[in-house]
């Protein structure tokens, strides 16, 4: 029988669209340096003017910091800008990219092309999907999973949300819980935080039944045919965090701009609609990217958060199931750790009318 798969995104499965995932994480590290930079020399580091800029982005997050982390970040780049050699190796053919132009870091790095050495054959990215999801459904599998009624919808479910350790904020952790949602044709939606509960160490919030987080539509007019995967990213914060949901929103809209942009100089032409290979790929070097950003900006301005995290589904055909010929996927547990905190997350995917 066709069994649908599901997964946490940890990583790229082909090295060289994890290459390009990694220069996509470098142009905002650039930023993030750039914005440090300015804080302590506004005149030397420029920032561009458009709000939709990656620049202007992690500014709207970097004053939300107490003023004395952003001295301290400012501290850090004046001594990572005098890195030499070695921040010229780690940014590779980005090193040229200039932190005191007026340009910002987006129209520079449109004007840098991407190396040779970058660029590979669109069957890449059936090869990684293959590697990540599994081979397209045989005519025999389809077969077997025909016994099934269909099922014509899919959604993500939060059983519980565990607080292991409360962060080092004052008094009770205020916790929402947001993110978003990309589907098999690449389309991104916002899915809107809500609050989970206040907690403190040992508190458990369980939802019964389970609470839908979002949903798919697996029978949307769609260019995309089975097998279909969708991809979700998980955003646990406290709300004293500065509007960390909806920094997120625009990191990950930005990211996934990006990542197409890169991809498609990558395959040598335009895109087209980004679902199949092409959508599997964006969605796990979208969540592969934030992952890197997060940790960056928590080295470089001590901005400790919750990292997000990306799952994913994909679902075989409208008469599969789950292994065990289930409706839904076995429980999983996600761990959220920052601030000195530690939360677990316990969700489920599950197909139905």
């Amino acid at each position: 029988m066709a069994e649908n798969k599901e997964l946490v995104v940890t990583g790229i499965p082909s090295a060289k669209v994890k290459a390009i995932a990694e220069r996509v994480a470098l142009e905002f590290q650039l930023a993030a340096d750039k914005v440090a930079a300015h804080h302590a020399e506004p005149g030397k580091y420029p920032l561009p003017s458009d709000a939709k800029s990656t620049e202007q982005i992690l500014t709207r997050r970097f004053r939300t910091l107490p003023e004395a982390q952003q001295k301290q970040a400012a501290d850090r780049i004046s001594v990572e800008l005098r890195g030499g050699a070695a921040r010229t190796k780690r940014l590779g053919d980005l090193a040229k990219v200039d932190l005191k132009s007026s340009s910002g870091i987006d129209e520079q790095v449109r004007k840098t092309p991407l190396p040779a050495r970058m660029k590979f054959p669109v069957d890449e990215l059936q090869r990684m999907s293959d590697a990540l999801v599994g081979p397209m459904t045989t005519a025999t599998q389809e077969t077997a999973a025909a016994a099934f009624p269909e099922l014509r919808n899919l959604e993500l479910r939060i059983h519980r949300v565990k607080c292991v350790d409360e962060t080092s904020e004052i008094g009770k952790d205020e916790i929402d819980l947001g993110g978003t949602s990309v589907d098999e044709d690449g389309d991104t939606k916002k899915i809107s935080a809500f609050r989970v509960r206040s907690f403190s160490t040992g508190t458990v919030q369980t939802y019964s039944p389970p609470r839908r987080f979002t949903h798919f539509s697996l029978t949307e007019q769609s260019k995309v045919t089975f097998p279909k995967t969708y991809f979700v990213t998980l955003v646990v914060a406290e709300v004293d965090w500065g509007g960390l949901a909806d920094f997120l929103n625009e990191l990950l809209d930005k990211v996934k701009a990006k990542v197409a942009a890169a991809l498609a100089a990558a395959i040598g032409g335009a895109i087209g609609s980004p679902g199949g290979p092409l959508g599997i790929a964006i969605g796990v070097a979208v969540g592969f990217v934030v992952g890197l950003v997060f940790d960056y900006l928590k080295g470089l301005w001590g901005d400790e958060v919750f990292k997000p995290i990306t799952v994913s589904a994909t679902i075989s055909s409208l008469t599969s199931r789950f292994p065990g010929g289930q409706d839904n996927s076995t429980d999983r547990t996600l761990d959220f750790k920052g601030h000195g905190g530690h939360y677990q997350l316990t969700y489920d995917w599950r197909k139905y009318n």
